[in-house]
């Protein structure tokens, strides 16, 4: 999964939702075993919807990107 994100596994990362926020941590200062290490023991941390459609991976909720897959 992870070659389908450009820009890696900080973009599964529900960054405004206040699981990660509680953490305390900056994402930047985080390696991706060590994201990858904090969504498993927290997966409310886990941007949502996640939509896996062929070779491309959809992460949050877009009504237009949504309509436009019909």
């Amino acid at each position: 999964m992870g070659r389908l994100l450009a820009g890696g596994v900080r973009e599964l990362v529900s960054l405004r939702g206040r699981h990660w926020k509680a953490q305390g941590v900056e994402i930047e200062q985080l390696s991706d075993d060590e994201v990858i290490e904090r969504l498993l023991a927290d997966p409310l941390s886990l941007r949502r919807p996640i939509l896996w459609q062929g070779e491309r991976l959809l992460l949050g909720f877009s009504a237009e990107t949504y309509r436009q897959l019909r």
